[in-house]
């Protein structure tokens, strides 16, 4: 599989698998871009044996986003995206939290500034191929791809 391919799904997938290994209920809201593969990791979750009750998904745009943030049931929000959008669920989170309410819990990867580095000693076909491959093979959809040469 291609990594283009493969990246949304297990950006999708990871904190999703974590926290049903932890017994929690799951609402996953998928970014806008990717709702069939996630449609497909639900499809699979559910085959596989996961009870129904367990995971449910809610594609949709950001109001969708927003409307699951703000509800007081959820108990945790992870968000792998834009910074500005990590910013506005802290803040959003942060309003529900008072004397009686814990703060909820946001797990936010927001991408980094990924550098390589070549001295004289690299071949350049080879840092050409290093460079391609982790900038553009994931479509950018990696925290780990080459922001910085």
């Amino acid at each position: 599989m291609h990594q283009s391919v493969e990246f949304p799904v297990a950006i999708f997938t990871g904190q999703i698998a974590a926290a049903l290994v932890a017994g929690n209920t799951v609402v996953a809201k998928p970014a806008e871009q990717t709702p069939l593969a996630a449609y497909r990791v639900a499809q699979l979750l559910l085959e596989s044996g996961l009870p129904p009750d367990a995971f449910h998904l809610l594609p949709g745009d950001g109001a969708i986003g927003r409307a699951l943030v703000e509800d007081p049931a959820s108990r945790a929000s992870y968000l792998p995206g834009a910074y500005e959008t990590a910013r506005a669920i802290q803040l959003a989170l942060a309003t529900r939290a008072g004397p009686n309410v814990p703060l909820v819990p946001l797990i936010a990867e927001t991408g980094g500034l990924n550098a390589m580095i070549a001295d004289s000693t690299a071949l350049p076909e080879q840092v050409v191929d290093a460079v391609i491959a982790s900038a553009f093979n994931s479509t950018g959809q990696r925290c780990s791809s080459l922001r910085m040469l």
